[in-house]
């Protein structure tokens, strides 16, 4: 009889131990959880190829940093490269086109902001981000960590002032819904639920559904919001023809 005891009392302490080690886990700690949940580790040593609308994506690196490309598909003689180290620069049939600074600035933020939500949440770790662990949410019958990400000014681009939240599913670590305040453009705040994932080549990708609030909510109503479908559904985020390019 002192045995069963011992053993039922044995669950319950290691039962709380579990319980304590899952509530202490940090942001970074849980944003590297749903990296790795994605299977995107080593994601930046990936060249990959998509579509989003109009435009044809790549990603690749040389021995400087990461580099983007955009191209229209109806023209993609005309090519916009994004580069870590060396900024914006757009070709035309393989010539420089010379563009002015704030026209570069425009189009290498709209590249940028593409390739943000299409890496996530490999993402989350750029440099610049400022990652916070909030309380847990439940969603449609999933628990979820809250994560709120800020940036700082020296690192977060033209945009540093916007914020980003994060819900990852606790127990499959999976990335499911993201929300942001941004205020370029007037400003405004954007929820966005996870729909179409799947495996390519290993790696975990998946589209959003885009949906807007007023511009007097916060982030912190959102949910709510969402559950009461008191959200507009403005758009769908959807990547195509995904591939990873082979060495």
């Amino acid at each position: 009889m002192n045995s069963f005891k011992d053993i039922v009392l044995l669950l319950v302490v290691l039962s709380i131990g579990s319980c304590k080690k899952d509530q202490i886990l940090s942001a970074e700690d849980w944003v590297n959880a749903s990296i790795k949940s994605h299977r995107m580790d080593d994601f930046n040593n990936k060249k990959v190829a998509f579509s989003f609308r109009e435009f044809n994506y790549t990603q690749n690196k040389d021995a400087q940093g990461i580099i983007y490309t955009r191209s229209k598909k109806k023209s993609p003689e005309q090519i916009d490269v994004l580069h870590s180290k060396n900024g914006f620069s757009r070709t035309l049939n393989n010539e420089p086109v010379i563009l002015s600074d704030s026209l570069a600035s425009i189009y290498s933020e709209s590249v940028n902001s593409v390739l943000y939500f299409f890496r996530l949440p490999f993402s989350i770790k750029d440099t610049g981000a400022v990652k916070t662990a909030l309380n847990s949410e439940q969603i449609k019958n999933r628990l979820y960590q809250k994560i709120d990400v800020t940036f700082t000014p020296e690192n977060g681009g033209v945009d540093y002032q916007d914020n980003f939240r994060y819900w990852i599913d606790k127990e499959t670590k999976k990335l499911d819904y993201l929300a942001y305040q941004y205020h370029s453009d007037g400003g405004g705040i954007r929820f966005r639920a996870v729909v179409n994932r799947r495996t390519i080549d290993g790696v975990v990708f998946q589209d959003y559904e885009n949906y807007k609030a007023q511009k007097n909510s916060s982030l912190d109503e959102l949910t709510d919001l969402y559950k009461k479908g008191k959200l507009e559904l403005i758009s769908m985020i959807i990547n195509d023809s995904i591939r990873i390019v082979k060495p």
